[in-house]
C-alpha cells in the first residue's frame, strides 16, 4: 500500500517529483541513461516510463501531461485507475524536493539499481553452484553485461557526464 508519506521518503518518487518540475529540455538531459526498469516500485516505474515517453516527444513532464499521456495511450484504463494515478501524480509533485536535487537523486537511484542487479546476478550464480556443470557456471560468472551497463550509467550520473540518450 502506498501512503502519503511515500512521496516524502521514497527516492524514486522524489526523483519523479523533481522531474515533473523541469522543462522538457532539462528533463531530457536528466533522463539520459535512465530506464523504467531501474526503479523497483511498480507505480514509480510506470510513471518514469510515462515521463520517458513524454520527454522523448519533446513535451514537459508535468503531472497533467503524464496523466493525459497515460489516458491517451491506454496506460490508465478505468475510472478508479485514473483517479488513483491523478492523485498519485499530484501528491508526488506537491511533495517533491527542489529540482536542484534531481541529479543527486538520479545517482542514488542508479546506484540502487546497480546493487539490485548485482544481487540478482549473485543469486543466479549461487543457485547454479550446487547443481550446474562448470561450463554453465563459467558462463553465468562471465555474463555480467546488465550489471556492467548499469555501473556505466551510474558512473555517468555520478560524474555528471551522461553521454546516453533517453530510452523511449
Amino acid at each position: 500500500m502506498v501512503t502519503a508519506t511515500d512521496a516524502l521518503t521514497d527516492p524514486e518518487r522524489q526523483f519523479l517529483g523533481c522531474l515533473m518540475q523541469l522543462p522538457a529540455r532539462i528533463a531530457r538531459r536528466l533522463l539520459a541513461g535512465m530506464r523504467a526498469t531501474d526503479f523497483a516500485g511498480g507505480m514509480t516505474a510506470h510513471s518514469l516510463q510515462l515521463a520517458i515517453e513524454v520527454v522523448a516527444a519533446e513535451r514537459t513532464p508535468a503531472p497533467v501531461t503524464l496523466y493525459t499521456h497515460a489516458i491517451a495511450t491506454g496506460q490508465a484504463p478505468g475510472e478508479k485507475r485514473r483517479e488513483w494515478l491523478s492523485g498519485w501524480l499530484a501528491d508526488t509533485f506537491r511533495d517533491a524536493p527542489p529540482p536542484e536535487l534531481a541529479d543527486h537523486l538520479k545517482a542514488v537511484l542508479l546506484e540502487t539499481a546497480w546493487r539490485r542487479a548485482l544481487l540478482a546476478h549473485a543469486r543466479r550464480i549461487e543457485q547454479a553452484v550446487a547443481s550446474s556443470p562448470t561450463e554453465v557456471l563459467r558462463e553465468l560468472a562471465d555474463d555480467a553485461a546488465a550489471v556492467d551497463e548499469l555501473w556505466s550509467r551510474y558512473q555517468a550520473a555520478v560524474t555528471g557526464r551522461p553521454n546516453l540518450e533517453v530510452a523511449a
